[in-house]
């Protein structure tokens, strides 16, 4: 009875202490600019119709760029305008929302409070996944998430009661499955994550049973055309060499092998051992004998599939299989208090709150160094950029008429980047401003008598010579 109440007063306090984790090491994340990506993905999203960014979350199949995405970024611009800080504030509560599914996800697998205190204070934070939290541009991987996992828990909840989804609620699943499809690609995964539970928590299954995973058996159709849709066309994402797959056993090496370092804080782990590590995770999930680390091994395993044949994307990939692998460190975990207390049980509950603040300590302490002693000048360098830029332009030309013709000699760009183009017509909300770039130009301009301004940029600094 006792432990009981104390459990009553540990959930809110957890929850409480989740969040003042998370938004510890996320909230300096509020103050950070749009970066080179974000002004690609902004404008796509605004320049094209709002019916054809609208339709393409219909069509799935279709080659646009993940229109749910590009829902988000123009959404975002038309209630706020070229203002980072609502866009970073979006990402942040999407961050606290997915420690809440991750959350829901461990308990309904593991039906362990324990596990699942655990599991979220893990998952809260990564700081080789730092991306995640730190960068709009990577929104896609927690929209991912968050459909992904509601879509999970909602058909895992409903087989937990005893039952199968009803029409209700597997119409939400299939929503969540096409939405997190139209987010980005990863969203591929979740009718193997479906039909692994259900293999591993509900076998041995009867005829009768198995005619009702027409639910399971839909959402991979469903991947049929989204995959052809995005391997084909002229505007095929396997088109851009940064998403090119090569289906070799050489490349999924090493993607495991550059993932893992992440994972791991390290900065060397060769291919074979990083492998023999995935199957060292099997191995000790078969010995156990243990369905919930099995399931954790199909999601870290499956979850990287979609990007363990193309270049290396960033840690931030990581994101949809890191409750995977949150789930399995968990658990195993937990099995060690429980062998350290079978002879007395009615110290787990004191072990487990002492074990929750000793990892969180400790996994504290080493994100906190991670941070302190990587500047992470990758990540911050093209955000202040875009920013010098933007804040320097807007005190030079506060206002500009629609369809002006604009000249740079210069700029803080090379040659062949495009964020100059995209940040003029974002920040000045005009898709008609003519922004000419002297680097780009093949044919050079004979005077400045076609342009209403001319800039250069010299020495950090953009001044009007017109």
């Amino acid at each position: 009875m006792r432990d009981e109440r104390v459990r009553k007063f540990l959930f809110p306090l957890t929850a409480v202490f989740l969040l003042a984790w998370f938004l510890f090491f996320t909230w300096r994340s509020l103050y950070i600019y749009f970066d080179q990506d974000d002004m690609m993905n902004l404008y796509l999203a605004w320049s094209k119709p709002l019916g054809q960014v609208v339709r393409a979350n219909f069509f799935f199949w279709s080659d646009f760029y993940r229109p749910m995405g590009a829902l988000f970024y123009r959404a975002n611009y038309a209630l706020w305008g070229f203002n980072p800080m609502p866009f970073r504030v979006a990402c942040l509560l999407l961050g606290a929302l997915n420690i809440a599914l991750c959350g829901w996800f461990v308990r309904l697998v593991s039906n362990s409070g324990r596990v699942t205190a655990l599991a979220s204070l893990l998952f809260a934070f990564h700081p080789r996944l730092i991306e995640v939290w730190y960068r709009t541009s990577v929104i896609y991987d927690l929209l991912c998430f968050t459909f992904l996992y509601a879509g999970l828990c909602l058909y895992i909840d409903a087989r937990n009661r005893g039952g199968f989804p009803g029409r209700g609620r597997a119409a939400l699943i299939l929503i969540c499955h096409v939405c997190a499809l139209n987010t980005k690609e990863m969203g591929v995964v979740l009718p193997v994550f479906l039909l692994a539970w259900e293999l591993l928590f509900q076998w041995p299954a009867t005829g009768r049973q198995w005619r009702r995973l027409w639910l399971i058996a839909g959402l991979a159709l469903l991947n049929l055309p989204y995959i052809y849709g995005k391997t084909h066309g002229a505007s095929a994402l396997v088109g851009n060499p940064y998403y090119a797959p090569s289906y070799t056993w050489s490349q999924y090496q090493g993607s495991w092998k550059v993932y893992l370092q992440y994972l791991f804080l390290r900065t060397e782990i060769e291919p074979q051992v990083a492998l023999a590590i995935l199957l060292s995770l099997l191995f000790l999930s078969l010995l156990a004998r243990s369905r919930i680390l099995i399931f954790a091994w199909v999601v870290i395993v499956v979850g990287m599939l979609p990007v363990s044949f193309i270049p290396y994307r960033g840690g931030y990939a990581l994101y949809i299989s890191w409750a995977g692998w949150v789930l399995y460190g968990a658990t195993i975990l937990v099995g060690l208090q429980d062998r350290l207390t079978r002879n007395q049980p009615r110290y787990r509950l004191r072990l487990a709150c002492l074990v929750f603040i000793l990892v969180g300590w400790r996994f504290g302490k080493i994100s906190l160094h991670d941070q302190r002693t990587d500047p992470r000048r990758w990540l911050y360098d093209p955000a202040d950029q875009v920013r010098a830029m933007t804040t320097q332009m807007r005190d030079l030309q506060p206002v500009l008429p629609k369809g002006a013709r604009l000249l740079f000699l210069d700029d803080s760009y090379p040659a062949g980047e495009w964020t100059p183009w995209f940040l003029m017509k974002l920040a000045w909300h005009d898709d008609t401003l003519v922004i000419d770039r002297l680097k780009m130009m093949d044919q050079k301009p004979a005077d400045w008598n076609a342009y209403l301004h001319v800039f250069t940029f010299e020495h950090g600094i953009y001044s009007r010579l017109k």
